[in-house]
């Protein structure tokens, strides 16, 4: 199963060109971050890795900087905070 969600993936990559890919809101795109854990943990923690990026990265987020620390934060669907240090640069 672990070689089967890799693959796909791999494929996701060669036949959509970036350019034609959504945008993502996360430091490391979706499908990097989904094939990176797949291949280190493997297909279970993969397909946890892949609910959740499906759950949360839906483009409906704000971003806001705490004003005592400085740091920006994503707010997303559900009540999930992400820091700064995943959040994609284009978004800060």
């Amino acid at each position: 199963m672990k070689s089967l969600l890799l693959t796909a993936i791999r494929l996701y990559w060669l036949i959509i060109p970036p350019e034609r890919r959504r945008k993502c809101i996360f430091r490391h795109s979706c499908s990097k971050y989904v094939f990176d854990v797949t291949k280190h943990e493997g297909f279970r923690a993969g397909r946890k890795a892949l609910l959740s990026r499906m759950r949360t990265c839906n483009g409906h987020f704000d971003i806001i900087t705490d004003y005592k620390s400085g740091e920006r934060m994503m707010y997303l669907k559900g009540g999930v905070v992400v820091g700064e240090a995943e959040i994609a640069e284009r978004l800060l």
